[in-house]
């Protein structure tokens, strides 16, 4: 770990955090505990009060305050949705404890390991803690840590504590929990080992259930700015410039942000915003249009003038009309669907950028649409969902970001 502990002027034994916008108080800085950009990020959204809970299973319904904040209503059962779109549910420290881990690395470690993508245990049923055991097991920032009642460790439907781990030095452990004076506040805390072990252990009767972090895998995918997000590129592809983080709108943790990174490195796409990606917005068709020459002209690194007299997107049809590409399916103006959007970039994919890896098909998907979604399904370019495509559904801003970025690198295919 980089920066394993704060300095004691900075963390007393029990900083509260304050809500959004209160005046005077220090917040701290997720560089205040890590060296890996993309977790940090992910800290200061959490120490910034900027994540979501829901009152309602569909996650539809906001809870009247954010994470964090004192008038989050301690005891009721509130729901978060991952990055894989399973919601889970529960109160105080637990479900603050889980949307803070699925901020972080869009995965929730629920009592079972079923679940778990992209996270492992690192530490079994134990009676306490110590500064060589979490060394030796490998604990980093954003590890989370659970206690329970239960003799066995188990920690089903019983009482327990989860928290989030901060930071640990020899002498003091460091961590953020939820609900830690009983009012839905998060905080952080620094302890000493033995002060943590009385407190949240021996005393309460309670003993360690597990630890669980991310995979080195994932965290090294969190390595930010510094990190290229084009791994394995086609043609003449380059990366023209560095994404910094800049979208605030699309989180670290989103299945789709390695996509979008990469869009923006190769020159394919760009923000609805200076700070906005705008990930669930819909394309039309001359938005579709447009990402389609572009791809086209870098890939061969063609140089190509995209001005000319008329709309905006003119120039982008008749450039892909030079390739005998037809761009008169649909009105430029409508939302482009996802099998149109399939069929289109099927046909601007050079046959030496495909590479069939896979044999898939989809029961919706007929016509003239169906050649280009199941080639494009077989180089591991584009999935369905639950053994559909859904080829009527609008495309939305993601999901073309994903589709273009896996056509211009071999390395994000699935």
């Amino acid at each position: 770990m980089k920066k394993a502990m704060l300095p004691a002027l900075i963390l007393c034994l029990s900083l509260l955090l304050p809500r959004p916008g209160a005046q005077g108080a220090y917040v701290p800085q997720g560089a205040d505990f890590t060296g890996t950009p993309g977790l940090a990020q992910g800290l200061d959204r959490v120490f910034s009060g900027e994540i979501d809970l829901f009152t309602d299973p569909a996650c539809t319904s906001r809870a009247p305050a954010r994470l964090g904040s004192r008038d989050v209503p301690p005891g009721k059962t509130l729901y978060i949705r991952d990055a894989g779109g399973k919601v889970y549910s529960g109160s105080t420290c637990y479900i603050y404890a889980n949307a803070v881990y699925a901020t972080l690395f869009g995965d929730v470690p629920f009592h079972g390991e079923g679940g778990w993508r992209n996270s492992r245990r690192v530490l079994g049923p134990c009676p306490a803690v110590s500064y060589s055991q979490f060394a030796a097991a490998g604990i980093c920032c954003g590890a989370l840590l659970r206690t329970t009642k239960n003799a066995d460790g188990s920690y089903n439907s019983n009482y327990g504590h989860s928290i989030i781990i901060l930071g640990y030095d020899a002498s003091t452990l460091t961590y953020l929990e939820g609900n830690g004076d009983g009012r839905g506040l998060i905080r952080v805390v620094s302890r000493s080992w033995d002060a943590f072990n009385a407190a949240s252990l021996t005393n309460r009767g309670y003993k360690v259930s597990f630890a669980v972090q991310p995979t080195r895998e994932y965290l090294d995918g969190l390595s930010g700015a510094d990190a290229p997000a084009v791994t394995d590129p086609v043609g003449y592809f380059t990366r023209s410039r560095a994404y910094t983080g800049c979208f605030r709108d699309v989180p670290y943790s989103a299945w789709y942000a390695k996509n979008v990174a990469a869009v923006y490195e190769l020159g394919l796409m760009t923000g609805t915003e200076d700070t906005a990606f705008s990930p669930a917005g819909q394309l039309t068709v001359r938005e579709a249009v447009t990402m389609a020459a572009r791809f086209l002209s870098l890939y061969y690194a063609d140089g190509y003038n995209f001005t000319g007299q008329g709309p905006w997107y003119a120039p982008y049809c008749a450039y892909l009309g030079l390739w005998g590409i037809n761009t008169d399916f649909a009105s430029p103006h409508e939302l482009i669907t996802r099998g149109q959007f399939a069929a289109l970039m099927a046909r601007v994919l050079p046959k030496e950028a495909v590479s069939f890896t896979r044999q898939v098909s989809f029961p919706d998907v007929s016509g003239a649409e169906a050649a280009g979604v199941e080639k494009l399904a077989a180089s591991g370019i584009l999935n369905g969902s639950g053994g559909k495509f859904r080829p009527r559904d609008p495309l939305t801003r993601a999901e073309a970001a994903a589709i273009l970025s896996r056509m211009a690198d071999r390395g994000l295919r699935v």
